[in-house]
């Protein structure tokens, strides 16, 4: 019997993590894993698999390289038919192939890290590449609560162009990309919470005392014989430092959501600006900046971590205030973006001294001596 006779609709590319059958909303779709749907053959790189094993010595580490794979497009749960699936979005109201199912999709790419898509015998749109969920592997399993009453907000701030952007930054291999459409996204996201949140320090009292005061610079540059051209194009520039930075404003969201410090020191500033660095340098010139760190091969890891985090950024952002889901993923996850204006460090790789390789080996022989992972 096809799953449209049997009132489901097929979702591809999920990876819940359930080893076992079972059953969940997100919003007001239930979702079902069946047996024969767990597993997946889902794209992964390459990495590491640590295990304990036990003898007469007592337990001891090991670990095993696994190796990457392109995985395979196939259904892994399936939606119960309802009413929304093929109604209007609520994320992209004006997209002519919005409707619920699309906004299913899009929430469960971005909480999975996959491509995933809803509709029976769907082709992806976007790579099928590897990915990791910003949610725990339980979240899932334990009636994971996803606020959906909270959609038609997130549309009238555009979280939704927001979303797709972190959906292209995540499936697409090319740093630059994902340093561009990670930006895009997370432009859209902090400029409407600072535009929301109030906390604009330059008061009308203080925008006032500046227009002032460049009155006054006008008429020294008259004054001057400064050509009157060239006054026209500084004046409306002028006006712009009553406006604070778009550095600040970042460092505003990040505080307010627990992933900058609240008293940053000089490398943590100068940690945050390489994220303005390179989005400067890959929307003017569409290149990566080689000159940020002591050399080339350094100045690429951070590219490397700066992709990365700007879609950690918005996913997190998305996931816990927007969405408020409450997970221990999500909070690890934000604890790994503190981490990197703090230390430097990318999930335990310090990012300017250790490249990929040596940082596994440094993992390895802890995992082998201690048989953990707490460095």
């Amino acid at each position: 019997m096809s799953v449209e006779q049997t009132g489901f609709r097929e979702i591809f590319n999920f990876e819940h993590h359930l080893t076992s059958e079972g059953r969940f909303f997100i919003g007001p779709y239930e979702i079902t894993v069946s047996k024969e749907l767990i597993g997946g053959d889902f794209a992964r790189s390459k990495r590491l698999i640590f295990s304990n094993t036990f003898d007469s010595s007592g337990f001891k580490g090991s670990v095993k390289e696994e190796p990457s794979s392109s995985g395979t497009w196939s259904v892994t749960a399936v939606v119960a038919e309802h009413e929304k699936l093929d109604q209007a979005s609520e994320l992209f109201p004006d997209a002519p192939w919005g409707n619920g199912a699309y906004d299913l999709s899009v929430i469960l790419s971005l909480l999975s890290g996959r491509h995933t898509l809803v509709g029976n015998g769907v082709e992806p749109y976007l790579p099928v590449s590897p990915g990791y969920s910003i949610t725990s592997k339980n979240f899932f399993r334990a009636n994971p609560v996803v606020d959906w009453e909270v959609l038609p907000g997130l549309r009238k701030a555009k979280v939704g162009e927001a979303m797709e952007a972190v959906l292209l930054a995540m499936t697409n291999s090319n740093v630059g990309v994902k340093i561009a459409m990670g930006s895009a996204a997370l432009d859209g996201l902090y400029t409407r919470w600072y535009s929301d949140s109030g906390s604009n320090p330059y008061t009308k009292k203080v925008k006032e005392e500046v227009k002032a005061a460049s009155e006054k610079f006008k008429e020294h540059l008259e004054k001057a014989g400064v050509n009157q051209n060239l006054i026209n194009d500084i004046m409306p520039r002028l006006l712009n430092v009553a406006n604070e930075s778009a550095l600040a404003k970042l460092a505003a969201f990040l505080k307010a959501g627990s992933m900058y410090p609240e008293i940053p020191d000089e490398e943590t500033l100068k940690r945050l600006k390489w994220l303005n660095v390179l989005r400067n340098s890959v929307a003017h010139s569409g290149s990566i900046r080689l000159d940020i760190a002591e050399s080339p091969e350094a100045s690429l890891r951070v590219a490397g971590a700066v992709a990365l985090l700007l879609q950690d950024i918005c996913r997190i952002y998305i996931a816990k205030y927007l969405l408020k889901i409450e997970d221990y993923g999500v909070a690890n996850a934000q604890q790994a973006v503190m981490d990197f204006f703090r230390y430097g460090t990318y999930k335990g790789q310090d990012i300017l001294t250790e490249d990929h390789e040596t940082y596994q080996q440094r993992l390895i022989d802890h995992y082998e001596e201690f048989g953990s992972l707490d460095l």
